[in-house]
């Protein structure tokens, strides 16, 4: 979860310029979720992978606010208004704590944002594949502040995280971040490079590689296909990967398959992949088939709309595993913005945790009853 705090004058400023503009817009929304789980390990609850009884709020406000130069000032914050985790009590709810936030100033050929907002490369960056060398950093417990552009076709970006914290130093400018991607018709094409850091980050996807990505993507004859090399270095270590990835729909199906070539420190097995994508009215599925790096993984999903609200689903998959883990379930949407989840997920040798299946369902039997307003 992210916590950052702003300083008064900051946010009083940011609310004076707001205030000088024109139209005014704040909007509010507010979710809640209430589920039993009888599969999860009491010794290692989080928010995510549960054990008997869990629950959260959350409130998000949006506003935008037109200044006198065209300029559109926007301000974005997610609280958790309730909820349960290892660090709370089980009193039914916990301090209000922000869990997302962005500040921003944008016209119609640039922007600053400020807050959870992707890195620069982390935007532009298109893969073309499973690629070992994809280092491209996408989450932290820092913000990020970004600056956009846009001429001629091309969109630019460039970004540093922000981190306060007393081991960082005073808001220290941490890992530039470069992304650039233009659309010219039929042909587009990315950049992205990152910086090489020794700053450390323990949450959520953040890299201290350096990257330098290009990628192209191009439709022909009713294909899309896409083009890309990526190079990590990190204390002299390197690795590089070389993919290419084709989709290609006919009717209801769309067949998607790529192949990496990759050399160096994360290991020289390359990486291929097939996914088998149906959906033709209430009906849909999928078969995905994955060899990287040496390790054999296949899921195969479905799900069916029964109607009048109901939908019922299920799936299994093997992670190179002796035991296939697999699920059911089904969703009633009992209007107004409610509904009902019900799940049973088996996961044998525990390696899955609470992301079994597609829509990473936790292990064991799970109800679970949100609202949206």
């Amino acid at each position: 979860m992210k916590s950052i705090l702003l300083t008064t004058t900051a946010i009083v400023a940011f609310a004076g310029a707001a205030a000088a503009g024109g139209h005014t817009s704040i909007s509010n929304s507010m979710s809640a979720t209430l589920g039993y789980n009888d599969g999860g390990d009491p010794a290692t609850v989080t928010n995510d992978d549960e054990n008997g009884f869990y629950w959260e709020g959350n409130l998000k406000t949006t506003a935008t606010a037109a200044l006198d130069n065209g300029v559109e000032a926007g301000a974005y914050f997610e609280i958790t208004v309730a909820g349960d985790d290892a660090t709370q009590s089980n009193d039914g709810g916990q301090d209000l704590a922000s869990s997302d936030f962005v500040l921003s100033l944008t016209s119609e050929s640039a922007g600053l944002f400020y807050g959870d907002t992707s890195r620069a490369a982390e935007k532009h960056w298109v893969s073309a594949g499973d690629m070992e060398a994809d280092g491209v950093s996408t989450g932290s417990n820092s913000a990020v502040l970004r600056g956009d552009v846009m001429f001629g076709g091309v969109d630019a970006s460039v970004s540093y995280l922000v981190d306060d914290s007393a081991s960082a130093g005073s808001d220290d400018l941490q890992q530039l971040s470069i992304g650039a991607g233009a659309d010219f018709g039929m042909f587009s094409a990315s950049l992205a490079y990152q910086e090489e850091t020794d700053y450390v980050d323990g949450n959520g996807d953040f890299t201290q590689q350096g990257v330098l990505g290009v990628s192209g993507t191009a439709a022909v004859a009713g294909a899309t296909i896409t083009l890309a090399y990526v190079d990590w270095e990190l204390d002299g270590a390197e690795h590089n990967s070389t993919g290419i990835k084709v989709a290609y729909p006919f009717g209801p199906v769309t067949a998607t398959a790529y192949y990496v070539a990759e050399d160096g420190a994360a290991g020289d097995d390359d990486n291929l992949g097939l996914n088998i994508a149906y959906a033709d009215g209430p009906i849909a599925a999928s078969l995905d088939l994955q060899d990287d790096q040496g390790v054999s993984k296949w899921a195969v999903e479905g799900s069916y709309d029964v109607g009048n609200g109901l939908s019922v689903f299920g799936g299994a998959e093997n992670n190179n595993e002796e035991d296939t883990d697999y699920h059911v379930g089904g969703t009633y949407d009992l209007g107004g913005g409610a509904s009902v989840l019900v799940t049973y997920a088996m996961d044998d040798d525990g390696d899955q945790g609470d992301e079994i299946g597609g829509g990473d369902y936790q292990n064991g039997t799970t109800v679970e009853l949100s609202f949206a307003f």
